[in-house]
């Protein structure tokens, strides 16, 4: 570049600014030692949302009444700022809560996969309408929050080996500027996914803010196969209850006796083999003895009578 096109590009005066020393109070610090998301710092959030995504397809078609199915596609991460200005207006944007986690989460949906799932949803084919402005009626946000809603217990299930989270639809917005998803510089972590309904396909984003995932950090920082999975503690009362209507035969050996072959083969039609009547008969499943019991006759049935354990 030639002086006089140097000259052409900044003037003396800012030539000047930036030679000047900055105050002290000017100057920001940056710490090189802090850590920032990306997917290769977290394996076990893309085990998390491919989870999601299996379970959320199977979701969407009951909802739907036909096939639908739900791709985990990408984990990236951009500044909240920079991924504010790129969302589109009018949005169909929700905020929600993944409690305990601290703040907010936000699910950016596909103006035109909404309303197709929307057709869906009332029998049509998934013909979505081209008016942009109808992805804010009221119609179609109601059945954002209801679409959202029927993939909490999909959530649930697939954070469940991180940390127990309940879903919280807490409200919808059209205009993502009104919606603050962090600080400017905070990084957000975004999963794309891809659902398909029909002959269409269109995008789910979960924006995750990085002060959001920090209190499971390390846990979805190691590797799937060193991760200790957390009771599912919605599995219990299932458990329980199947447990306490499950079928067990039982047997009661009143008597035995023992005889030889020889007696055995000799035997006919009105011979006696006799025994002695035991005073306590044990109850067996299988053949794990369970209880003591005396044999006796309740209401015309023959019965047994529990005394005790099997063991002493």
């Amino acid at each position: 570049m030639t002086e006089a096109a140097a000259r052409a590009a900044i003037s003396d005066e800012e030539v000047s600014a930036l030679l000047e020393k900055n105050d002290a109070s000017g100057v920001r610090p940056y710490d090189f030692t802090s850590q920032r998301i990306n997917r290769m710092q977290l394996p076990l959030l893309e085990v998390v949302s491919k989870s999601f995504a299996e379970r959320a397809g199977a979701s969407l078609s009951a909802l739907l009444g036909r096939d639908a199915s739900m791709q985990f596609n990408a984990l990236e991460s951009a500044k909240s700022a920079d991924l504010q200005a790129a969302l589109p207006v009018p949005a169909s944007l929700a905020v929600v809560r993944l409690k305990p986690l601290p703040g907010f989460a936000f699910v950016s949906v596909e103006p035109a996969l909404l309303l197709t799932l929307l057709d869906g949803f009332f029998g049509g084919s998934g013909r979505a309408t081209s008016d942009p402005q109808a992805a804010i009626a009221p119609a179609a946000q109601r059945f954002l929050a209801l679409m959202l809603r029927s993939l909490a217990a999909d959530l649930g299930a697939a954070w469940a080996p991180v940390t127990p989270v309940e879903f919280e639809l807490i409200k919808q917005e059209t205009n993502p500027r009104l919606v603050q998803l962090g600080t400017p510089q905070e990084n957000v972590l975004v999963l794309k996914f891809t659902v398909e309904f029909g002959a269409r396909s269109g995008r789910i984003d979960w924006l995750l803010p990085e002060a959001l995932l920090a209190p499971v950090r390390e846990t979805l920082a190691a590797e799937g196969d060193q991760t200790t999975l957390r009771k599912q503690e919605a599995w219990g009362p299932a458990l329980t209850a199947a447990l306490q209507s499950a079928e067990v035969d039982t047997r009661a050996i009143l008597a035995q006796a023992q005889i030889s072959l020889r007696e055995l083969v000799r035997l006919s039609p009105g011979d006696i083999i006799p025994i002695e009547a035991p005073q306590q008969v044990l109850l067996y499943a299988g053949d794990i003895p369970l209880y003591r019991g005396r044999f006796g006759v309740s209401q015309g049935r023959n019965a047994l009578k529990i005394i005790s354990g099997a063991t002493p």
